[in-house]
């Protein structure tokens, strides 16, 4: 199969052509602006590709929160021109979508209602809703605290307290670390498998950052502190739970197994 790598310059489009090598062409800006429906099509006429996969989105939750417009150009408008080439489309969401603030302490299911918490979340479940609705075989992941290399949350807070001997880490909000790599391998058995619709794919087991940061400080040594989401003075909300499991069998392994692993590289 050949795909069409979108956003093919961050973690995840990179971890994507790593693994499919020669069977994928990755574009990023300004090769390609998925907000622009004559940059879509002309890099589809291209490549003619059976699979769109992407990777495109604003991280910046925070900035998504000052400038709606733009997150929704993105994450919505951008889909709806994917989606509109009709090349078999997957697209990744958010844990952002529920907000587990009012006592939740279970998982969230992919059957379950969203509630999202923020501007990038609102814009995410609109781009969702468009993948689905065009085409029956679109396939949206949702995941969580994605982490290689040096991005993400993990080499954050390994840095810090290797390096500084100590680190400050929220302690009220709760999800699921998923190593990038790994992500990518069940993206990939998701489509050989013809599964289709929304999957959850993050880790199996559930932390908050400071209980990811006393982890880690086993290998590392150095300080953890705690302190709360409300204190850092962030533009957006950020959901206190939002743990994601999966009825579809396509979880991740647990935190200490992807540490032990991303540090036997990274370290």
């Amino acid at each position: 199969m050949k795909y069409l790598i979108i956003g093919s310059g961050g973690q995840l489009g990179r971890a994507f052509i790593q693994k499919l090598g020669k069977n994928a062409v990755g574009m990023d800006l300004p090769g390609i602006d998925v907000t622009s429906v004559e940059s879509v099509n002309t890099a589809v006429d291209i490549v003619q590709p059976e699979w769109i996969i992407n990777c495109s989105a604003i991280s910046d939750v925070d900035l998504c929160e000052r400038e709606p417009d733009l997150a929704y150009e993105v994450h919505y408008r951008g889909i709806v021109n994917l989606a509109e080439t009709g090349v078999k489309l997957l697209t990744f969401s958010t844990d952002h979508l529920f907000d587990g603030g009012r006592g939740r302490s279970t998982p969230f299911f992919e059957e379950d209602m969203p509630d999202p918490v923020n501007i990038y979340a609102e814009s995410k479940l609109a781009g969702e809703r468009e993948a689905l609705s065009t085409r029956k075989d679109n396939i949206v992941i949702r995941t969580s605290w994605l982490f290689s290399g040096s991005n993400g949350l993990i080499p954050f807070l390994w840095r810090s307290l290797k390096n500084k001997g100590k680190v400050r880490a929220v302690s009220d909000q709760i999800s699921a670390i998923s190593y990038t790599h790994d992500l990518v391998k069940q993206v990939l058995t998701v489509i050989d498998d013809g599964v289709s619709g929304i999957l959850h794919v993050v880790g199996s087991d559930e932390f908050t950052p400071v209980k990811l940061a006393e982890l880690i400080s086993e290998y590392t040594g150095g300080i953890v502190e705690s302190i709360l989401w409300d204190s850092l003075g962030r533009d957006a909300d950020r959901p206190k739970y939002s743990v994601l499991s999966s009825r579809r069998g396509y979880l991740l392994p647990d935190a200490r197994n992807v540490i032990e692993r991303w540090k036997a590289i990274n370290d």
